[in-house]
């Protein structure tokens, strides 16, 4: 089977924009990527099930997102909302409602706007967020995740804040607070992933270096702390950022990476507890990003410093990880997205 990857980049070096590549399931090897579409800072895609690709952009002082079709082997520009200041940070996306979420770590808001291939990009709600915690990089709320619950609400992720909102969403894309749970100081709440069936989700934090389990209540929408565990050896006295969290399809598996330590944490879900099963190098430098690709068999990790993407296979007995593909050259990589199946 052949995959299609996208890769978002930062482009302060050698990076020119968004690349893809195409990993072959059946001989377990991805081919080099190769540049798709020249735009600055890409540092976060998201892909819909419409063929449209959103990413972050920068143009000149303006940040915002933009909308391409994939369904033209040109990829054209469709659309684009771009606003002074630092661009967002991460995107999600609601299918049933067509509504596209950004979350901006620099200016702490989160974003709705409508979007589908017929109606791109129009901003439907801004949401300003205040707050801060004990270290340095909290002096101020800094939103790094707005995506969906299972039941169809909006969590957020407040770094500088060590919360986590929940918001209910109309179909016009206006949130109402629900909840806010507030997490141990100093965590710095940085991503979510949700379990595919029980009403789990596990909380990566970046500043602490952590991964939290937390029981969801789709009655309330409130989330409760259940457990806590480090992603790094507790020995380990150099700095490092924890960065991307994902799930295995069948909810057995949590993997982390983690930026200074350079390596990909798994962890086991096993009697409604986490355990730590590995931790493997990505045989690269600042690995920002990771997918696990739709067939479940193969992990590709972006390092973002060492300007290489590495590929593992992945074991569904036990969810560790082999590197079975290293050096694939990647400029400048923080974004991976596999193009979803149809």
């Amino acid at each position: 089977m052949l995959e299609q990857i996208f890769f978002g980049t930062y482009t302060r070096k050698a990076s020119q924009g968004i690349y893809q590549a195409i990993l072959d399931t059946s001989q377990g090897q991805c081919s080099e990527p190769k540049l798709l579409t020249k735009i600055a800072n890409p540092t976060y895609l998201q892909l819909s099930a419409e063929q449209q690709l959103f990413s972050v952009a920068q143009q000149a002082d303006q940040g915002g997102i933009v909308q391409f079709s994939l369904q033209a082997p040109s990829i054209p520009l469709i659309a684009k909302n771009l606003a002074f200041g630092a661009p967002p940070c991460y995107i999600g996306l609601d299918q049933q409602r067509q509504l596209v979420f950004t979350a901006n770590y620099h200016t702490a808001t989160v974003k709705v706007f409508r979007a589908s291939a017929n109606e791109p990009l129009k901003l439907l709600t801004k949401k300003k967020f205040s707050g801060h915690g004990p270290r340095p990089e909290q002096e101020a709320a800094h939103i790094h995740y707005a995506d969906l619950t299972p039941d169809q609400r909006l969590a957020v992720c407040d770094l500088g804040a060590d919360r986590v909102y929940t918001y209910s969403v109309t179909t016009d894309g206006q949130l109402t607070n629900e909840q806010s749970l507030q997490l141990p100081a100093g965590f710095g709440p940085r991503h979510l992933v949700f379990h595919p069936t029980a009403q789990i989700a596990f909380l990566v934090g970046e500043l602490s270096s952590q991964i939290a389990v937390l029981k969801y209540d789709p009655a309330t929408g409130s989330f409760q702390l259940l457990q806590q565990l480090a992603t790094i050896p507790n020995d380990w006295q150099q700095h490092n950022g924890a960065a991307a969290i994902k799930i295995s399809p069948d909810g057995q598996f949590v993997y982390v990476s983690n930026r200074g330590h350079n390596s990909l944490a798994v962890f086991a879900w096993k009697n409604k507890q986490l355990e730590l099963q590995q931790l493997i190098s990505t045989e690269g430098n600042f690995p920002r990003d990771f997918e696990i690709d739709p067939t479940g068999q193969y992990l590709l990790a972006a390092n973002q410093n060492s300007n290489n993407a590495t590929l593992f296979e992945r074991s569904a007995l036990n969810g560790k990880l082999i590197c079975r593909q290293k050096d694939l050259p990647l400029p400048e990589g923080v974004c991976v997205k596999f193009a979803t199946q149809n």
